[in-house]
């Protein structure tokens, strides 16, 4: 297996920055023989980095647009050594850890999408640049034990505190310029205002904005 992964890290170290349409193509045709499940016309720019594609599903028309990180968890992986604070979500009905992607959906240039938590987004979504989804995270103390001092990276020894939080993001929603998303689901058809940070569940049909994320007024009529 370690030989099959370093082959694997080669190969995309040679395509991830081929230029235009022929990068593209051959960008497809190696990702949809790793990714779990791969729909049509996928578009892959440059600079754009899957980890673990064997968790990630992806539906048909989709644009990756450069330079985005999208993580999924391994498999096999467990998170036996860390402090784990899990914020459940009813309405994520995937597998743990996998990254669901539906049909029409834009990613945007310089999006990170941390999947360990699990990450579900439906079709006809779209996300601006530098949007960032994170449903596993760090978490800043342990809430069992507030004297246990615990830290925020995996280079330290000694106790780690984390938080695992899936997030859904519905059909037609529109992810603004440099939003942050760390849990909740955002409902059909809602828009989020660039800058905002959302940690809750919203209805759909909704303009959302702020730090934390409140309901503005109703997008459409």
């Amino acid at each position: 297996m370690k030989i099959k992964n370093i082959v694997f890290s080669i190969v995309e170290y040679f395509i991830r920055n081929i230029p235009g349409g022929l990068g593209q193509r051959i960008r497809y045709i190696y990702y949809s023989k790793r990714f779990a499940q791969c729909g049509k016309n996928v578009l892959i720019d440059i600079g754009v980095i899957f980890h673990n594609p064997e968790n990630i599903y992806i539906g048909s028309d989709i644009f990756f647009f450069p330079y985005s990180i999208i993580t999924a968890k391994p498999p096999n992986e467990k998170f036996d050594q860390r402090i784990l604070k899990i914020k459940k979500n009813t309405s994520f009905e995937n597998a743990e850890g996998s990254i669901h992607i539906g049909d029409q959906v834009s990613i945007g240039a310089y999006n990170i999408i941390q999947g360990y938590g699990g990450v579900s987004i439906g079709s006809k979504v779209t996300t601006s640049a530098r949007v960032n989804i994170y449903s596993f995270s760090h978490y800043p103390y342990s809430e069992n034990d507030r004297s246990l001092i615990t830290y925020a990276n995996a280079m330290v020894d000694g106790p780690i505190s984390c938080i695992k939080s899936p997030i859904v993001i519905d059909e037609g929603v529109w992810l603004g310029l440099s939003v942050s998303i760390f849990g909740g689901k955002i409902g059909k058809n809602s828009f989020i205002s660039s800058f905002t940070t959302v940690n809750s569940n919203f209805d759909s049909n909704l303009i959302i904005k702020g730090n934390p994320a409140s309901e503005d007024s109703k997008r459409f009529k």
